[in-house]
């Protein structure tokens, strides 16, 4: 799916929408829909790179409607690469006249990255894979991520140095003045998280990732002591054997946190501590030096400078064999049963490599991948990075997908909440989001994209709810965005709580109040934003364009934003407005796409022999599908639209109503402005053709 975007340029003579070839339908057919000139003085051709050159195949033209023209061309990609690269050359022709052979007046190129006059570069053009490597239930998922001393205890209650704390409201960290919250383990384990699950079911969440669980000193457990042991907090390895039968029992998937990188100072590897007397830190004879690296000064090399987390060298045979080759390894073993995990979640990946550094990080990726693949064939594995993944993201054999920082956490938090990861301040605009992640897609293919965990929060960042000034209509907007995101949809532990982070003073690793979640007495706003998670979760596996569908960008401004979701014969279309008014959007031909993937293959019967489409050839800045024109032609597009049924949930300062379904749906199909209320997301869907019993079919009177 191509990516939208509205940099300055100057003009060129099309509009073009390429249908995503990703999971779903024609997946082998490359279909481009071209609107600005009649389909004679059209010569599209599809540009794939089988051996990194470039080989040019003439589009065919099969048909139009409305102005809109549609070519396709089969893929016909067999270089013995899954991973594969595209894009579209589209020449405007002169008419032939008396007789002269029609000449080239304007040549455009489509990538990923928009239109332009430029040959596109290997890495901006768009991407698929002939044959999906990811897990097939992946993108359904709705996940939870726990960590796990601060979420839940068996015992029904916490416990701080041997003083109970209730579990039915939040702690206050000024009740325990002189007791340091990140030094002491509060009691959660994972019998615990056991006894919520039929909670978390009744969220709508099928999947847990867990954080670190493996023996540490830390609450934390990122300082791993021993990769064979779950931490005697936790409730040691039998309560993982416990929780794996139980999330199978109610068809959830488990994630695990893994510490690949690095381990604790305290691992007997290691021993700073001489507890063993054969430490590497202490000993160069140690059987385990070479499984760090050490510098000219005796000192190790440490991950993110802390003294506390010595890097592992991947170089070292004993380190792979240990971490993933070896039968009993560390991937391998939690991904057999009885444990049987569904997967890795691989911290700090970035800094996986050889000789203390990251030298060789995207080998040693793959490696870890092939050998949980081998062991688990259906298994997801995922990175936790900070910064751009798409290098390990383009790599066959490599991860599904990741945490998305880049895509969704740090634009999202920036636009809803105006400031960074770190916490300074970094106003976003609408248009400011939808640049940064319509860039970040550029050159992924829709199969990784879909495999993307979107979380507003975790364990390092501040509570999303205090960021955006402890507004429950911002939240509930920006959580609605969330679930009809591209990816998959992630709550980080008492996110759930709304107004009870801000006045129990819940950070992100806090104490969180579980009796009071699993009876949603904490307050009457959790309660509700725990209505509205499980509504949304709902919607989400009701409609396919939300889980596995392409994502395109509509429209952006100050501080509003909207996109499509679509999928086969099912589509989404979402309105973001953070704003405190409401805002009017003049439609135009932003529809474009969707009415093009969802109607021009059914309806192509135009006779446009005569050269109708030329007063279509409008301005357009460059690399953008959507410009403010006046929708010319797309009139019977709209009669087909308001054919649909169509339903509108909105999620904020407004709620959803059968008032506002009507207003909405009666300007969406007759094309004109749309009203969309502040400090909402609005989301309208169409149904199953073959099972609308609950919606309204939308009316253009």
């Amino acid at each position: 799916m191509r990516q939208n975007t509205s940099s300055p340029r100057q003009s060129l003579p099309f509009q073009c929408f390429h249908t995503c070839t990703g999971p779903g339908r024609l997946q082998n057919l490359a279909i481009l829909y071209v609107r600005g000139a009649n389909h004679r003085r059209l010569r599209v051709s599809l540009v794939t790179f089988p051996q990194h050159e470039p080989v040019a195949v003439d589009m065919s033209y099969s048909g139009s409607s409305s102005g809109i023209h549609r070519f396709v061309c089969p893929m016909n990609i067999d270089s013995g690469a899954n991973f594969q690269r595209y894009c579209f050359r589209i020449v405007l022709l002169s008419l032939p006249e008396n007789g002269k052979e029609s000449e080239a007046l304007d040549k455009v190129w489509y990538s990923s990255l928009g239109m332009s006059r430029e040959i596109p570069l290997l890495q901006h053009c768009f991407a698929f894979e002939l044959f999906n490597t990811h897990p097939e239930w992946a993108p359904d998922l709705v996940c939870y991520e726990i960590l796990p001393d601060r979420f839940a205890s068996s015992q029904g209650h916490f416990s701080i140095d041997g003083q109970e704390v209730s579990a039915e409201e939040p702690l206050r960290e000024r009740d325990f003045e002189y007791t340091d919250f990140n030094e002491v383990h509060f009691g959660g384990d994972l019998d615990g998280v056991a006894n919520m699950l039929p909670y978390l079911r009744g969220l709508g969440c099928d999947c847990l990732i867990l954080n670190s669980v493996f023996k540490a000193g830390s609450v934390t457990k990122e300082d791993v002591q021993d990769y064979d042991t779950v931490d005697p907090h936790f409730g040691g390895n039998g309560a993982l054997k416990r929780l794996r039968a139980l999330t199978m029992g109610y068809d959830m998937k488990l994630l695990l946190h893994g510490p690949f990188a690095h381990t604790g100072d305290t691992h007997p590897w290691f021993d700073r501590q001489e507890r063993t007397g054969k430490g590497a830190l202490h000993h160069e004879d140690s059987p385990y030096r070479e499984y760090y690296t050490f510098k000219s000064d005796g000192d190790a090399c440490y991950d993110l400078g802390n003294a506390g987390l010595p890097k592992l060298d991947y170089a070292s045979r004993e380190v792979r064999h240990a971490m993933y080759k070896g039968v009993n390894s560390f991937t391998r073993k939690w991904l057999r049963q009885p444990y049987a995990i569904d997967g890795w979640v691989i911290d700090q990946i970035a800094a996986v490599g050889d000789n203390g550094s990251a030298r060789s990080n995207l080998r040693r990726i793959s490696e870890i991948c092939q050998a949980a693949r081998e062991t688990h064939i259906d298994c997801l594995m995922l990175g936790n990075f900070k910064a751009d993944p798409r290098y390990a993201l383009s790599t066959a054999g490599s991860i599904d997908g990741t945490i998305n920082y880049t895509g969704f956490l740090r634009p999202v938090r920036a636009f809803f909440g105006g400031v960074g990861l770190d916490g300074s301040p970094t106003p976003y605009t609408g248009e400011d989001l939808r640049r940064a992640c319509e860039e970040y897609a550029v050159g992924l293919s829709q199969q990784a994209k879909v495999c993307l965990v979107n979380e507003l929060d975790n364990a390092t960042l501040p509570r999303f709810y205090s960021i955006i000034g402890k507004d429950r209509n911002l939240y509930l907007a920006a959580l609605a965005a969330m679930y009809a995101w591209r990816g998959i949809p992630c709550i980080y532990q008492g996110d759930e709580l709304g107004d009870v982070i801000a006045s129990g003073q819940v950070g992100p690793t806090s104490m969180i109040p579980f009796k009071a979640l699993a009876d949603h007495h904490a307050s009457p706003v959790s309660a509700d934003i725990q209505s509205v998670l499980t509504e949304l979760a709902a919607m989400r596996r009701g409609n396919p364009a939300l889980t596995r569908g392409t994502m395109v960008f509509i429209c952006a401004g100050g501080a509003f934003f909207g996109f499509i979701r679509i999928f086969d014969r099912r589509f989404s279309i979402v309105f973001v407005n953070a704003s405190h008014q409401q805002v009017r959007i003049p439609q135009g031909s932003f529809l474009f796409p969707l009415l093009s993937a969802m109607y021009l293959p059914d309806d192509c019967h135009e006779d446009l022999s005569k050269d109708t489409g030329e007063t279509l050839l409008i301005p357009l800045s460059g690399r953008n599908v959507r410009r403010t024109d006046h929708g010319e032609g797309l009139d019977p597009l709209y009669e087909m639209l308001a054919r649909e049924t169509l339903s509108v949930s909105c999620y904020g300062a407004t709620g959803s109503s059968e008032e506002l379904q009507t207003k909405f749906l009666k300007d969406l199909v007759s094309a004109r402005n749309l009203t969309i209320p502040s400090r909402s997301t609005l989301i309208v869907n169409n149904s199953d053709r073959g099972n609308a019993t609950q919606e309204i079919p939308a009316s253009r009177s």
